[in-house]
């Protein structure tokens, strides 16, 4: 009897160390997933609209190339603007074609970096996916504070026509006129013919350093340029004292 007796607690003990053990598993796993869900990038949402821009009449353009939308914001106000969300949703019909809120998308394709006092920017998104009838188009508040000090300038050539493969593109450099470094400046360009924007693309510059020789670009459209005036915009990504605006955050930084 004290043998038996003796015996049972003992198999109880080992039959619940492994209840115990699941139980931790289970809530160190479920720690894991919460603070992945709490840190991961979330979708952009614009809560208010910016009270301070005018925005003109958006075009689309569609070609063997794929889809653009061309949205003129104006700063209305004596300052600059500092890295402007805008979010658009492409329709056609009642079907929503294409929106621009996905996490983790890049910074130019839901962002203005900066809109000088008064001016008018062309932005440019060439990545839809779909070839829509209509666009509704959301600006939000500026995400940065103005600069200190002057916004970046930056000498950009006059573009020069060619043709590859990958179809119309223009040409040319750019030259900083600042002593701020940027890294991944993206080049808007427009093509009127007219009051009509005929065509629109982009371009990237990676690396744009003060004292270097002027730095090429290629920007390659959506539509036909073809006798087309091109205007380019080229906003910087970085100012005295900042880091890259849209940059991932250092290692141990909140997002």
């Amino acid at each position: 009897m004290r043998r038996w007796k003796l015996s049972v607690p003992a198999l109880v003990v080992v039959a619940a160390l492994p209840l115990t053990a699941c139980t931790s598993s289970q809530d160190k796993a479920r720690a894991i997933r919460e603070h992945a869900q709490a840190t991961a990038p979330k979708p952009l949402v614009i809560a208010k609209p910016n009270k301070d821009v005018k925005l003109g009449d958006t075009t689309l353009l569609h070609d063997q190339n794929g889809d653009a939308i061309v949205v003129p914001v104006t700063n209305e106000t004596d300052k600059p603007m500092v890295s402007i969300p805008i979010l658009v949703e492409i329709k056609n019909g009642k079907q929503t074609l294409y929106k621009n809120d996905t996490a983790g998308i890049d910074y130019a394709l839901n962002h203005i970096a900066v809109i000088k006092p008064h001016e008018t920017f062309y932005w440019v998104n060439d990545q839809l996916t779909g070839q829509g009838k209509t666009a509704k188009v959301q600006v939000g508040d500026p995400e940065e504070k103005p600069p200190s000090g002057a916004v970046p300038s930056y000498t950009v050539s006059d573009p020069r026509f060619g043709h590859d493969f990958s179809g119309v593109k223009v040409s040319g450099t750019v030259k900083t006129d600042s002593k701020i470094d940027q890294s991944h400046l993206i080049l808007f360009a427009v093509a009127r013919q007219g009051n009509q924007i005929v065509a629109a693309g982009r371009g990237q510059i990676k690396k744009l350093k003060h004292g270097a020789k002027p730095s090429p670009y290629v920007v390659y459209f959506i539509g036909d340029p073809t006798g087309a005036d091109v205007t380019i915009q080229a906003p910087p990504t970085t100012f005295e004292g900042t880091g890259e605006l849209g940059a991932a955050p250092a290692q141990g930084e909140s997002q």
